[in-house]
């Protein structure tokens, strides 16, 4: 298992780990639970605020992405058939389950998963899904010149969500309580998880060739 691996399993726990934190534990909320939180803001509903459900469910859809390329990855150093677009391992198999746990995360609830397509308020969470469905399968199929920039990408993109969708929220949160809300320990996890992935893909990026 590379270092990178044990980085994105990071930044996965961090996702659902709280990411604002009070002593109650009702009110320690992971990214998932702050995605369907804020949609009952009233700031949010009145559209007052630039973040929604979707701003909190990115990370995962980066994170599905993300595993699913470290699966297809994982085949590099093993000879298989090249119409093989599945893991050949049992670690890539894990990879390719945490891919699927963040992207089930991405899909709206049932029963709204089943009129998500057509209703206004799940229509591009549920798309966004589905993109993210399709990219799972074309991380298989992804150019040698991509495996590295792709990864990069993602992992940027995350982390730029993570950070502006917590950052827009705490001054809201802090006003609906009155008082401020604690940071939690996930959201540092998930940041610095992803932060690990781009530097492993960096330098692999730009390793000397031999």
């Amino acid at each position: 298992m590379r270092p990178r691996h044990f980085a994105l399993l990071a930044a996965l726990l961090g996702y659902w780990m709280p990411w604002l934190a009070l002593p109650a534990v009702a009110l320690q909320l992971n990214a998932y639970e702050l995605s369907e939180w804020v949609t009952f803001m009233p700031a949010v509903q009145l559209g007052e605020v630039p973040f929604n459900r979707l701003s909190f469910l990115i990370p995962a859809a980066c994170l599905a992405l993300l595993f699913a390329l470290a699966s297809a990855q994982s085949r590099t150093a093993r000879r298989r058939p090249a119409l093989a677009i599945w893991p050949d391992s049992m670690w890539g198999w894990v990879l390719l389950g945490c891919a699927g746990l963040s992207v089930a995360a991405v899909f709206p609830y049932y029963p709204y998963l089943l009129t998500a397509y057509g209703d206004p308020e799940f229509q591009a969470q549920f798309f966004v899904a589905c993109a993210v469905v399709a990219g799972i399968g074309l991380a298989f199929i992804t150019p040698d010149w991509l495996s590295s920039l792709a990864p990069i990408a993602l992992a940027v993109i995350g982390i730029g969500y993570s950070l502006w969708a917590l950052w827009a929220l705490l001054p809201v949160a802090a006003e609906l309580l009155r008082a401020p809300w604690p940071v939690g320990w996930g959201w540092p996890l998930t940041l610095v998880g992803l932060a690990v992935v781009v530097a492993a893909e960096w330098r692999t990026l730009f390793r000397p060739q031999a």
